[in-house]
């Protein structure tokens, strides 16, 4: 049987949240929007079209419509200019999954063309051997759609699969497909239903790779 981890990417394999956190305020900020912290971090790890519905419902309808077209230019010119930093031990748990002849694929909220860039800027794209992005199902995390359609591109959808999460959203979204989930937290800390629906928590990605090596999570 084919074994396949599976990749969230904001948060999990990038230190992307403060970065789109500050180029969502700066766009908030030029249209006067009152957008803060507490309103972003309820969405983290949900898709883009939540989000911003859920902005429709808090703020005037068309602050937002232009908030949508600003702040996609803005979270794109913030990371060509400042690319995120790998979290650690991201390369060193590739090169083993790959050595070991594992299947990879990257299942993430954020939209194709963004994962695309940031894997060619962090020249990573090659230890994968697919992805997908949040605008290409029809339902976004916790629906288990998007890491379903992630197994089936890796390649036989009865893979045994272990799927790497740093969300809420993500960790009920791989409990749902019936998949192995460990979850990294990175700005929110795991709760009582995160716990009782994972494998593990670990501290960082280092961790998990010593636990892959250690115990046998397939």
């Amino acid at each position: 049987m084919n074994k396949v981890v599976v990749f969230d990417m904001d948060g999990l394999m990038f230190d992307t949240e403060p970065l789109y956190y500050k180029a969502n305020q700066k766009t908030a900020d030029a249209l006067s929007i009152p957008f803060d912290y507490s309103f972003y971090e309820k969405y983290i790890g949900a898709s883009e079209s939540d989000f911003f519905d859920a902005m429709f419902d808090q703020f005037p309808q068309s602050n937002v419509q232009q908030f949508i077209i600003d702040s996609k230019k803005d979270v794109e010119k913030l990371l060509l200019s400042e690319p995120p930093k790998m979290k650690k031990g991201l390369v060193e748990l590739l090169d083993y999954l790959k050595g070991k002849g594992y299947k990879t694929v990257v299942a993430s909220s954020s939209t194709r063309k963004l994962v695309e860039n940031l894997l060619d800027l962090t020249d990573i794209r090659d230890y994968f051997d697919a992805y997908i992005g949040g605008d290409e199902v029809a339902e976004s995390k916790p629906h288990p759609e998007i890491f379903q359609k992630a197994v089936e591109r890796a390649g036989n959808p009865q893979s045994d699969v272990l799927v790497l999460e740093d969300s809420l959203n993500g960790i009920r979204a791989a409990y749902a497909a019936g998949y192995k989930v460990i979850m990294v937290p990175d700005l929110v800390e795991p709760t009582e239903e995160a716990k009782a629906k994972t494998l593990e928590i670990c501290e960082d990605l280092e961790e998990i790779l010593i636990k892959i090596k250690s115990e046998n999570f397939f």
